[in-house]
């Protein structure tokens, strides 16, 4: 039996589809997620659990809350294989653990990571760049045909250019990129756009937010989930996020995309994605105006290249999976 747990939601999705791909194959595995299976994240019950029936080897995710480490531990004591599955970037995440701690292989997504975990201590035969298995999932899946479906819901022209504008965690940044935003439209070379506004899922106070779209009849604010990330992406000309994995799909999806970094302390947010070396930043008016141009003339930065190296990750992944598996420690 082959094990994945994760505790956050990224940390969810990024192992889930090797999860599949296992068994798409035949295997026999377990997926726990740990935030609703907390008894797994204290070291004893993690052993007791592994007691009554020993993996082949366990997949883990790698969470802000450090939720699989217990198990990790756990199994190195049992002498079970691990690996641990981390995108972006290692942020504070591995920040409280030693080289002893550490599982014994790690996949990450992007050469950021890599050199970020090798610094950490991991030996640099045990880390992988396999890729972002969640985006090749997505690309393989295809872009969904959303414009009737958005452009009714919002009650939107059909010659209306959409433009999704995902915000961060932080209310009082979000409204500072909003009006940020807002007072530089007029600037760009675009008839009637029309500006989604989705708060982030865990951001307080999105009434504020909603409060300060009111005024500006080309923002819909939009914190319900009716339509899809994908369906919303696929009708638009292209997306702008405050720093967001949600630009990584757009691109995926050949939706051309940027954080915008205009009139607010993105700074910080910035950190969080700081591998992400595709992804346009756009800091100022005239480099607005020139990704709008661009996209307009269809030379915008739509996937040419190998986002989160997400082309054959889940092949790459499963390779060293099946090395876990035939591993005798």
């Amino acid at each position: 039996m082959l094990l994945f747990a994760a505790h956050d939601p990224g940390a969810k999705n990024i192992i889930r589809p090797i999860f599949e791909h296992a068994l798409g194959l035949g295997y026999e595995a377990q997926f726990v997620a740990l935030a609703t299976t907390r008894r797994l994240m204290d070291g004893n019950q993690a052993a007791g659990f592994l007691e009554s029936g020993k993996p082949k080897a366990t997949i883990l995710g790698c969470s802000n809350n450090e939720g699989e480490w217990p198990l990790i531990r756990a199994c190195k004591a049992r002498g079970v294989p691990t690996a641990m599955m981390i995108d972006i970037g290692t942020l504070k995440k591995l920040d409280a653990m030693t080289p002893e701690d550490f599982p014994d292989q790690f996949m990450v997504t992007n050469r950021g990571c890599y050199k970020e975990v090798t610094e950490l201590g991991a030996g640099p035969g045990t880390v992988v760049v396999t890729g972002d298995c969640r985006l090749e999932a997505l690309s393989n899946s295809g872009s969904p045909d959303g414009g009737d479906l958005v452009r009714g819901h919002y009650g939107l022209n059909a010659d209306s250019p959409v433009i999704p504008f995902f915000c961060s965690p932080t209310i009082d940044q979000s409204i500072d990129a909003f009006l940020s935003l807002a007072a530089l439209l007029p600037a760009i070379d675009l008839d009637n756009p029309e500006v989604i506004v989705r708060p982030h899922p865990r951001s307080p106070q999105q009434e504020r937010l909603e409060s300060a779209c009111r005024p500006f009849p080309f923002a819909h604010f939009d914190g319900g989930n009716a339509i899809s990330n994908p369906a919303l992406l696929s009708a638009s000309l292209f997306t702008l996020s405050m720093g967001s994995t949600v630009t990584l799909e757009s691109l995926v999806l050949g939706i051309p995309s940027a954080f915008f970094q205009v009139n607010w302390e993105f700074a910080d947010l910035d950190a969080l994605y700081r591998n992400l070396d595709e992804v346009v930043r756009i800091r100022t008016e005239e480099q607005l105006r020139e990704f709008v141009a661009a996209v307009v003339r269809n030379e915008g930065p739509v996937l040419t290249g190998n986002v989160e190296s997400h082309r054959g990750a889940i092949e790459r992944t499963w390779r060293v999976v099946e090395e876990l598996m035939a591993t005798k420690i």
